[in-house]
């Protein structure tokens, strides 16, 4: 089977108020899916994908995801989109800002893991899934999909969260910190440009790339 893996996207084209108290005049969600919804729209599989991914979970996941595999899409119609502050796709800082007719930058507002949840039952409701058989998700995507299943208890019949929290541990909040500590020393952190903070984003990667060793 032959699987259309092209990128389409989703345009909510109101207001979404975040949780900081800022609003974004509009968004954009970035999305694959994977085979047929079927007759009794019971075959949904959602993937949630973790903070570097983006909406192809065949290309990251190719053991789980794809023809022959344990979600397949000859069975399954599998639904994964980008996360909303991203930047494979969906509305992120380097996105334009309507008000503006530049890039946000860091103008960007606060996005907070239930703006994202809030964000993929717009996309959701677009595509008119009205129950999801399993939402699966790793690391910041299985705290998406437990934040989605709070926001909505009725809507996923499974729910598999894999290396990922409800609350994060205060280890694990002071890791997160010194990442970002390690890009804002970066002195072209506050430049208005794309590959702004980029060696500050190396040295952070560089450090996770070092915790299984420590």
């Amino acid at each position: 089977m032959q699987m259309n893996l092209e990128t389409r996207y989703y345009h909510y084209q109101q207001p979404f108020a975040l949780e900081c108290g800022e609003t974004l005049p509009e968004v954009q969600l970035a999305y694959t899916t994977m085979g047929t919804l079927n007759e009794g729209a019971d075959n949904v599989i959602w993937v949630c994908h973790a903070l570097t991914a983006n909406a192809n979970p065949a290309e990251w996941w190719p053991g789980l995801v794809g023809s022959g595999m344990l979600f397949n899409p000859e069975e399954h119609f599998i639904v994964c989109a980008n996360m909303l502050g991203s930047h494979y796709g969906s509305t992120g800082p380097l996105s334009i800002n309507p008000a503006t007719g530049e890039p946000y930058y860091q103008d960007f507002p606060l996005v907070t893991v239930r703006d994202m949840a809030r964000s993929l039952d717009l996309l959701r409701q677009e595509l008119g899934v009205h129950k999801i058989y399993t939402c699966i998700g790793g690391s910041m995507g299985g705290q998406q999909a437990l934040e989605w299943a709070i926001l909505q208890p009725d809507l996923i019949e499974n729910l598999i969260l894999i290396a990922t929290n409800a609350q994060h541990s205060a280890w694990g909040i002071a890791f997160n910190e010194a990442q970002r500590m390690a890009i804002q020393v970066d002195p072209t952190w506050q430049q208005r440009r794309p590959d702004a903070g980029i060696n500050g984003m190396k040295a952070a990667g560089n450090g996770a790339a070092l915790l299984p060793q420590l």
